[in-house]
């Protein structure tokens, strides 16, 4: 996964949409399916990662997207 100047991992659209679909299932999630990491996109994620128990972190981090993939 490539990475900011920040070092924070860079997402990938499909990685967004991914997360966005699983997001808009779990009902936190009401806006677009679009692969833009938007500000109710980011919100939603915040309130996955504290409900599931995930580093919050406000990032796509390879570990949201592996648990992502094997809860959706």
């Amino acid at each position: 996964m490539a990475r900011n100047r920040r070092g924070s991992p860079i997402a990938s659209t499909a990685d967004v949409l991914l997360v966005q679909e699983a997001l808009q299932h779990a009902g936190l999630y009401d806006g677009p399916i679009d692969g833009i990491p938007g500000a109710r996109t980011m919100l939603a994620l915040r309130h996955y990662q504290r409900r599931e128990g995930l580093r919050n972190d406000n990032h796509f981090s390879p570990e949201l997207i592996e648990h992502v993939r094997h809860c959706v």
